[in-house]
């Protein structure tokens, strides 16, 4: 039991590490400083607060859109945006394009893809897959593919394996 527990610790502390790894990235961070996690966690809360969604957050983030932030969360958080903005490398903005995605296989899309496909219909599947192919170059007119699910497609629950 205790070498059980020894290794689950080593776990998380390297699950810790390589998370925190790809949060400076999805931030474009300069380097390692004691309060990235602070930066990441204060992000993580606004996001949590307006319920924003996390890869149109991200997005709009690596895009220095001030007016998608605001629509995200609500109001632009200026103290945080500050402190963001003071520890972003100066090439951030195209280091967080791309790893922050324009573009993910949106439940709603998904399954419109798959009940097409089960009438016949490729085209929805086609279209859907040439996009996320490539998700982190935005591109003119495939906005739906970046938005969440309209309000009237309710909750949507996945499984392992799926």
């Amino acid at each position: 039991m205790d070498l059980a527990t020894e290794v689950l610790t080593a776990v998380e502390a390297r699950y810790q590490v390589a998370w925190l790894k790809v949060m400076r990235a999805k931030l474009g961070l300069a380097g390692v400083q004691a309060d990235d996690r602070a930066l990441v966690d204060d992000l993580l809360a606004l996001m949590a607060a307006a319920r924003a969604d996390w890869t149109l957050t991200w997005r709009a983030l690596a895009e220095a859109d001030p007016a998608a932030l605001r629509a995200l969360l609500g109001a632009v958080p200026e103290a945080w945006l500050a402190r963001w903005r003071a520890r972003r490398a100066p090439d951030a903005l195209a280091t967080m394009a791309a790893v922050n995605p324009a573009y993910i296989p949106r439940n709603h899309l998904v399954e419109a893809a798959l009940a097409a496909a089960g009438a016949g219909d490729m085209a929805p599947f086609e279209a859907m897959l040439a996009v996320i192919t490539d998700p982190f170059t935005a591109r003119p007119g495939l906005d739906a593919y970046a938005l969440p699910a309209p309000a009237g497609f309710g909750p949507y629950r996945t499984f392992c394996g799926t």
